[in-house]
């Protein structure tokens, strides 16, 4: 299973949460948490998706994330052997 994390940052918040989302998008990944991470901007908004290297992972930094006024959700990606 692999987990991964979703965010968003409403247009009234991006400028001010922005930095500081990428900051603790950038401790997750020295600690080693997340693997990779893209981003995306849609009429202001800022959205990140995050592959974290487990469920324990995730949560450690879903954590540090719902603490501000961002939509963040934890999410299971299955994969289908071929």
């Amino acid at each position: 299973m692999i987990y991964g994390i979703l965010l968003n940052i409403p247009e009234k918040h991006a400028t001010k949460y922005e930095d500081l989302i990428r900051r603790i998008i950038g401790e997750g990944i020295a600690r080693g948490d997340i693997l990779s991470f893209t981003e995306a901007r849609y009429k202001g908004d800022v959205a990140f998706v995050m592959l974290a290297r487990s469920r324990r992972a995730a949560e450690k930094v879903y954590e540090q994330l719902k603490e501000h006024p961002i939509y963040v959700k934890v999410i299971e990606i299955e994969g289908k052997e071929l």
